[in-house]
């Protein structure tokens, strides 16, 4: 056999090894763990050494993520395999990102071996990508294994297509990932000159004043994260230049999540498009916004706390994105997991559920997503502070007891509807802690919380509405299957009524926005009776009731 053969059969092989989604995104985050470790250890010959925590495990992770992703979606569209066996044969070959600390270590024994961005301004930065990574920023060890990875990328394409211009194509748009992942620090500050309108010219000297000393100096919420406030022993930098260090880690690991997120559902629409569309088909739309508004609730009571807006640089924005994001991904896991227990219910009720619906997602498909969505939420979390971290946590563990065996606390009247406005009162603590600065639960004003808990403790009972033959079936206790659908929907249009009432009476009370809680109520109490009742009205004519009071109480 030739070697051309022995190459063909070992991508055979490697394409249909058995190995399970989590089993891959394991090895590929170990072997990217392993090159981080060298890289450290290359850098202060001490084994005691590490990097900061955001560095180790988001920031430079989520770097290859992002590269190996593109990967996956490039390869995808030019050769048309299967994404699954292309995935196997990258994550195989990914052993490569260990050459770079290695190579500099045996030519640089002795030395620091810089590993940065490619900074500069925008002539400097097409001089490089041009010149293959010039500009002296980039080392001998990172340049192999780029010019290792674009070889290899190439003959797989070749292999695959028998096709040098695909060949071509393919290696010109993983170099460009490549560098642009590389110079994201110098783009990403370009971008905010634009969207603030500041238009400073792009150069190094700006970049780094931009990311080491002003976004220091304006952030308004880096007290509120975990990572920023870490100060680490044995290190090189002194604890103050530590913290700017993490709040520069924190938001670059934050956008290179995100990132990575949107590169994950393009390789799910890449998959099946047919199962893309049903993922998204599940998200409960509504009930997102709905959280949402909690947290922007929330924010705006933190801003009042304070008397000032929480916005004060690149860094708060991102930290506050990750909030939503942390809880939207929460959401999801909490769906996806409630929908694995409520099949039964959904057959009867919900027919257009994916799991309801035979041939649609796999059980391990769906349990994939699930912690996907799990992991994504945490990480988010985590980046964007302590108190939201645990709130998160809170919120899913709120969810799990509400939904799953053995407690499946749904099934007890009150209770159920307690926990939902549990979890609307933990969305409105996410938003207040990050935006007050206050370390202190007891700085959340008492009655919003105890409000909050009455208006949603009887708001939550409309949803049961649409599941009465369901719940009725798997023993479930809610106002609509004890009193019936006949008597349910007055109750629950009664609940709603009283509800929309106190909104006024808790949060600002006045001629209209009392005015606007009887016109809503009344509002919401029709939609409940209406023969063919529909959930999203009753959200939809939340959401109009909520802007309105908001405009209400600030004219």
């Amino acid at each position: 056999m030739t070697i051309k053969d022995h190459i063909s059969t070992l991508i055979e092989k490697i394409e249909n090894t058995k190995i399970s989604f989590w089993g891959g995104v394991s090895l590929l985050y170990g072997i990217i763990f392993i090159r981080t470790f060298i890289e450290n250890w290359a850098n202060s010959l001490n084994l005691y050494h590490m990097s900061n925590i955001g560095d180790t495990f988001f920031h430079y992770p989520f770097f290859y993520i992002i590269i190996f992703l593109s990967c996956f979606i490039i390869a995808k569209i030019i050769t048309k395999e299967k994404i699954e066996k292309i995935a196997k044969v990258v994550i195989f070959l990914s052993f490569v990102i260990t050459f770079p600390p290695i190579i500099d270590l045996l030519l640089n024994w002795g030395g620091q071996i810089p590993y940065i961005f490619i900074t500069g301004s925008y002539s400097e930065l097409l001089n490089s990508f041009l010149t293959y990574l010039g500009g002296g920023a980039i080392g001998i060890g990172i340049k192999t294994e780029v010019a290792i990875a674009l070889i290899g990328f190439g003959f797989y394409l070749f292999y695959k297509t028998k096709n040098i211009k695909n060949v071509i194509l393919g290696i010109f748009f993983l170099y460009s990932v490549i560098f642009t992942t590389l110079a994201s620090p110098t783009l990403i500050f370009g971008l905010q000159n634009i969207f603030t309108n500041k238009y400073e010219s792009v150069t190094y000297d700006n970049t780094v004043d931009f990311y080491y000393f002003r976004e220091a100096l304006d952030s308004k919420t880096s007290q509120r994260t975990l990572i920023t406030n870490i100060s680490e022993e044995n290190n090189f930098y002194s604890p103050l230049t530590q913290k700017v260090q993490n709040q520069y880690s924190t938001t670059l690991a934050i956008i290179f999540v995100i990132i990575s997120m949107i590169l994950l559902f393009w390789c799910l629409f890449l998959y099946s498009s047919k199962k893309f569309f049903l993922v998204f088909q599940n998200f409960r739309y509504l009930r997102i916004i709905y959280y949402f508004i909690f947290i922007l609730f929330g924010i705006y009571l933190g801003s009042i706390m304070v008397g000032r807006h929480p916005l004060g640089s690149l860094f708060d924005l991102i930290s506050i994105i990750s909030v939503f994001l942390a809880l939207l991904f929460a959401w999801l896991f909490s769906v996806w997991e409630n929908d694995e227990v409520d099949i039964d219910i959904d057959k009867i009720s919900n027919q257009n559920r994916p799991l309801a619906v035979e041939e649609t997602l796999s059980k391990e498909e769906w349990r994939d997503l699930k912690y996907i969505f799990l992991a994504y939420s945490l990480s988010f979390a985590f980046l964007s502070g302590f108190y939201t971290f645990i709130f998160t946590a809170l919120f899913i563990l709120v969810y799990h007891f509400y939904s799953a065996p053995p407690l499946r606390l749904k099934r007890f009247l009150g209770i159920s509807s307690l926990l939902i406005a549990a979890n609307a009162l933990i969305a409105t603590w996410m938003g207040f802690f990050i935006a007050s600065g206050t370390e202190n639960l007891s700085a959340f004003p008492a009655r919003y919380t105890f409000g909050i808990l009455a208006i949603f403790l009887l708001a939550e009972n409309v949803k049961n509405i649409k599941d009465i033959e369901g719940d009725k079936k798997e023993g479930i206790k809610t106002l609509p299957v004890i009193l019936g659908e006949k008597w349910g929907k007055p109750v629950v249009g009664a609940c709603l009524f009283l509800a929309s009432l106190l909104t006024p009476v808790i949060f600002y009370l006045s001629f209209y926005t009392f005015l606007a809680g009887i016109f809503f109520g009344i509002i919401l109490f029709l939609l409940t009776n209406r023969k063919n009742f529909n959930e999203k009205y009753i959200f939809l004519a939340y959401f109009v009731y909520i802007l309105l009071f908001v405009v209400l109480i600030n004219l």
